[in-house]
């Protein structure tokens, strides 16, 4: 793949786009990304075939609804993991400071 990245042909709401691939991935992901546009875009459309920019601003507040979710959650998964490793550094040191040393040596 090149720096700019690949051409990648996709269809969004009956319309169709050419994106260079998106964040350096591969043309895989940046169709993965479109299709999930325009199940949004549908979804919100429910059934209309004009796509207004108050349809584009409501499924892009999904998507944003969707991405700021994950994203807390994320952060709150990453607070708990660090909580976790402190808690198992402590009964890590704990033991050491237990246990004696080889040949019977303590630290």
């Amino acid at each position: 793949m090149s720096d700019q990245g690949d051409l990648v042909h996709v269809e969004i709401f009956g319309e169709r786009y050419t994106l260079r691939g998106l964040g350096g991935e591969d043309s895989a992901y940046t169709r993965r990304v479109a299709h999930y546009v325009d199940q949004q875009i549908h979804e919100v459309a429910g059934g209309t075939a004009v796509l207004s920019i108050k349809v584009a601003v409501l499924a892009s507040l999904n998507i944003a609804d969707a991405f700021l979710k994950l994203e807390e959650r994320v952060k709150k998964e990453e607070t708990a993991a660090a909580a976790k490793v402190h808690e198992l550094e402590a009964e890590l040191d704990e033991v050491i400071k237990r246990k004696p040393l080889i040949g019977g040596a303590q630290k």
